[in-house]
């Protein structure tokens, strides 16, 4: 994102000097899929790309060069996302929205790939359409079946679909919150087995940085929140989530 254009490379190097280990870097339309993958390529034992097209950006979309970025640079790609549906903005239709969905389940399915889902205001429909996909998916290797629900806003019915198929959900910034007295609630019923890390940077930055641009420094925010949630200590949030960003989206492989 643009925001980190004047001091990415410090803002990465600052991130590993404090423990980040790996960072997936999903791309929101074409143009940034292939920034992705070139990140990758710049810090090759440390940022993995996702690649893929945010519903805010399917009006425009071009699904095709999705498709030459993964036919091209398939290793390189760990992930497809952010994708899914915004029905809270619409600032693409919900057809076109369900359109562009789609097409992406389907490179997730053929190129073998988990998926970053991004929902806002779209249980209902977002549910039918994984659910059929799923179902699709069934004899294909368990991979193939998984991803993380983004941005995770505690959601009873997203939680309960995504823990009976083997989802993780993605507790960012907002977790820290203290509105987020339901997300808490749901997030300590879902489980720490089910929980990866994320920042959503240079967005959803957590308390006491709310407001201003997010890095992924600010992940031990969201561990010490998590580490309350759960009356665990901190090594034990973080080892949990490590284990499970490694197992859905095998940066060790």
């Amino acid at each position: 994102m643009g925001q980190f254009d004047d001091d990415r490379d410090d803002v990465i190097l600052e991130a590993l000097k404090d423990g980040v280990q790996h960072f997936l870097v999903p791309g929101i339309d074409a143009a940034t899929s292939k920034k992705s993958i070139e990140l990758s390529n710049s810090y090759s034992k440390y940022i993995y790309s996702a690649v893929g097209i945010h519903p805010n950006y399917s009006e425009d979309s071009t699904p095709n060069l999705i498709l030459e970025l993964l036919n091209s640079q398939r290793d390189k790609i760990f992930a497809i996302g952010e994708i899914g549906l915004d029905f809270y903005r619409e600032y693409s239709s919900p057809d076109i929205q369900i359109e562009i969905f789609n097409i992406m389940l389907e490179f997730a399915k053929i190129f073998n790939l988990p998926i970053c889902i991004h929902n806002r205001k779209a249980d209902i429909k977002l549910i039918e359409i994984l659910d059929k996909w799923y179902k699709k998916c069934t004899l294909l290797p368990s991979s193939t079946r998984k991803g993380v629900f983004h941005a995770f806003d505690g959601s009873e019915s997203v939680a309960e679909w995504g823990t009976a198929h083997g989802f993780c959900f993605g507790i960012g910034g907002a977790i820290t919150y203290k509105k987020s007295v339901q997300m808490r609630n749901v997030v300590k019923m879902i489980g720490l087995i089910n929980l990866i890390l994320e920042t959503d940077a240079p967005f959803l930055s957590p308390v006491p940085f709310r407001g201003k641009r997010n890095t992924p420094q600010n992940l031990i925010y969201i561990v010490r929140t998590l580490a309350d949630v759960f009356s665990c200590n901190v090594q034990e949030v973080i080892n949990k989530t490590d284990e499970n960003a490694n197992r859905l989206f095998q940066f060790n492989k």
